[in-house]
C-alpha cells in the first residue's frame, strides 16, 4: 500500500457545530525510527500527528495481533514520540490496548516500524 492511498483511508465523520478536541499520545521507540519516520514524514509532507492518527484508527478497525516492545533496546537508543490525536480516538486506543493486554507504547513502536518498512 503505497503512503498517499493510507493518508486517503481513513475519514471521520464530526457533526458540523462539535469542535474535535486533541490530545497527546506518546511512546518510546528507537531513535533511528524516530528519524526515519519523522525523515519520511517530512519528504511527503505530512504531519506526524496526522500519520500516527491514521495508523491507529487502522489498527482499532482491524484488531491486527502486535508483539510487546522488544525488550533488548537499550534505554540510551530509546527516544519519546508524540503526536496530536482526537481524545475520542485515544480513549478508543486505550481501551483497545487494555483489551488485548498491550501497552499503546508497544503498539505505536509496532506500527511505526511496519508503516515505515512499508515505504521504504
Amino acid at each position: 500500500m503505497n503512503s498517499n492511498s493510507l493518508v486517503n483511508k481513513v475519514f471521520m465523520i464530526v457533526a458540523p457545530n462539535e469542535t474535535r478536541k486533541y490530545v497527546v499520545v506518546k511512546g518510546i521507540i528507537p531513535k533511528s525510527l524516530k528519524i526515519e519516520f519523522k525523515v519520511f514524514c517530512v519528504r511527503n509532507n505530512f504531519e506526524m500527528s496526522e500519520v500516527l492518527e491514521i495508523l491507529i484508527q487502522q489498527w482499532i478497525q482491524t484488531g491486527l495481533p502486535i508483539d510487546e516492545l522488544p525488550s533488548n533496546i537499550p534505554d540510551e537508543e530509546l527516544e519519546e514520540i508524540k503526536g496530536y490525536i482526537p481524545k475520542n480516538l485515544k480513549e478508543q486506543f486505550k481501551f483497545c490496548c487494555k483489551q488485548k493486554q498491550i501497552t499503546m507504547r508497544s503498539i505505536l513502536y509496532a506500527l511505526i516500524t511496519k508503516y515505515v518498512e512499508q515505504s521504504s
